[in-house]
């Protein structure tokens, strides 16, 4: 009972820190608002989401099921877009940290346990923007390692069911869950057949993987028939001199996630000093990978002796090896600019490859017998993880920084404009942060430059029968081809503009209504494609 009463303490302490360190670093979006609309839906009665129209990674069983439960209490609040993203977060570390332990008990499993938590727990500026800001797939990460632990002994059971649903679940919501989960399944039981030179002893982790997307496949053929949301095909991807400049960035901007330089992002008020030390973190995962590689290699190449098929370990090192190389491939393949925004596509390796450096940090440690090296081992790890502490406080006294969509919603608000249209980036964030007092539908251009709904990041009930009484956009982020004079070519004459710092509110002498039909820059398709 004390060991539960800590563990629940715990986790407690860890979501208020993330959150905390999320209202420090990101800013939320109308990405992270939709997801919390999705959850609204679902609470609401409507788990399918019928009538939505989605991009091509909707989060229907991944992110949004954890807005869905906290709304059926709470109702939409701007805190969710902070507060989900950290409880998200802090669950993947508890099963980071679980997994790294592996079972160890005293000195190394308490090293692998606080590997993770100090490096996932005390991220920098620039994993924190990314960790903490929902949906950017961490939450598939999250449905990965708790697939890869019901993966790591190798035969059919309960634990093999767990992983078939949630491949199944995470290929439902986001389909990168076939890169980073299921591929990565599949070649880690061919490396176990080739391992113990024994094809049985692979099946049951290829299997998972190709029997979790015959279970995606039947359910979402089962909810169109029913009635479910529309997702687009398409995701654009850089070309192939971009993807050799990627690669090049795996490593830079790889470091910058672990808080070793910023990537074009700030520093978080961090000093460099501090920074500094998060080499030793870097340098630790880098090793915990390659030393999981290395593994790997050398196992598939010599094989495992007939005494040792039956361990554990080297499956889940294998899972975790192959899942962090298939999410470099991911970055490398969807990263189409210098944006350092597509850092994002790093996210799960980075978590991958810290429970990597927990596991081998546990073995180094259990190697260790003699006192005055554990002294000294001590001391060290108790200042490297003071120092990341450190760094995290200078982090969260910063100033938190500003949410310009929060004057936009005040405004909106004191002048009685409580339903309107804008721009995607204007939108549904403004929704959420009045919790639905204004709510905002977002509307995107034709070709033939006349406004109407934008299908991808909506519902049509938004639409059906409404009329609206303003549109607003962001002049400093133009978006969609949603301005002032596309606007009045398709509404009339505006009457008057407001100016919110950089938002124009446009209002007319009359009503104005969208069609729930809608365009989308990309053919909507109700097939479950491939995303993002």
């Amino acid at each position: 009972m004390l060991l539960v009463a800590a563990c629940v303490s715990g986790f407690v302490a860890l979501v208020a820190l993330l959150y905390t360190a999320s209202l420090h670093n990101v800013v939320g979006d109308s990405d992270g608002a939709t997801v919390a609309l999705q959850g609204q839906s679902m609470a609401g009665g409507n788990v399918l989401l019928h009538g939505w129209a989605l991009s091509l990674d909707s989060f229907w069983t991944v992110d949004a099921p954890f807005y869905m439960l906290v709304e059926f209490l709470t109702g939409v609040r701007d805190l969710l877009l902070y507060l989900i993203p950290a409880v998200i977060a802090a669950v993947v570390i508890f099963v980071g940290a679980w997994l790294a332990r592996d079972g160890r008990r005293g000195r190394a499993g308490v090293i692998a346990v606080a590997t993770v938590v100090v490096v996932l727990g005390c991220p920098s500026h620039v994993l924190s923007t990314f960790f903490l800001r929902g949906p950017l797939h961490v939450g598939t990460a999250l449905w990965c390692l708790v697939a890869f632990a019901g993966l790591r002994s190798g035969r059919f059971g309960w634990g093999w069911v767990v992983a078939v649903a949630f491949f199944a679940a995470g290929a439902l919501g986001d389909f990168q869950m076939l890169a980073l989960g299921i591929a990565p399944a599949c070649v880690a039981g061919v490396a176990a057949m080739l391992r113990t030179r024994n094809w049985r002893r692979g099946l049951p982790t290829v299997s998972a993987g190709v029997v979790s997307l015959i279970v995606a496949g039947v359910i979402r053929e089962l909810a169109m028939v029913v009635g479910t949301f529309v997702v687009a095909t398409g995701h654009p991807t850089a070309s192939a001199s971009e993807m050799l400049r990627n690669v090049g960035r795996v490593a830079t901007w790889g470091a910058n996630m672990l808080g070793v330089g910023n990537g074009g992002l700030t520093s978080g008020g961090v000093p460099v000093l501090l920074q500094a030390v998060h080499v030793l973190g870097l340098l630790v995962v880098v090793t915990g990978v390659v030393t999981g590689a290395r593994s790997l290699a050398l196992g598939v190449l010599r094989g495992i002796p007939p005494a040792e098929p039956s361990a554990t370990a080297w499956r889940l090192d294998d899972l975790l090896v192959i899942a962090f190389v298939a999410d470099l491939v991911v970055f490398v393949v969807l990263t189409s600019s210098n944006d350092p925004q597509f850092m994002r596509y790093l996210t799960a390796a980075v978590v991958f490859g810290t429970v990597l450096a927990g596991r081998m940090m546990a073995r180094i440690t259990a190697r260790v017998v003699s006192a005055r090296r554990r002294r000294v081992g001590r001391v060290a790890l108790l200042a490297v993880a003071a120092a990341f502490v450190a760094a995290l406080g200078f982090n969260l006294t910063a100033p938190a920084p500003g949410r310009s969509y929060v004057q936009l919603g005040q405004f909106l608000e004191a002048h009685h404009l409580d339903h309107g249209i804008g721009d995607y980036w204007s939108a549904s964030v403004t929704t959420v942060a009045t919790e639905e007092s204004v709510t905002v539908r977002p509307v995107i251009t034709t070709p033939q430059g006349k406004v109407v709904r934008y299908q991808r990041q909506s519902d049509a009930s938004w639409y059906t029968d409404q009329t609206f009484a303003f549109l607003v956009f962001n002049t400093v982020r133009p978006w969609g081809g949603v301005d002032a004079a596309t606007a009045s070519a398709t509404f009339g004459s505006i009457v008057r503009t407001y100016a919110v710092g950089t938002y124009r509110v446009l209002v007319w002498s009359h009503p104005l209504r969208v069609s729930s039909i809608g365009f989308s820059p990309v053919p909507l398709q109700s097939a479950l494609r491939l995303r993002h």
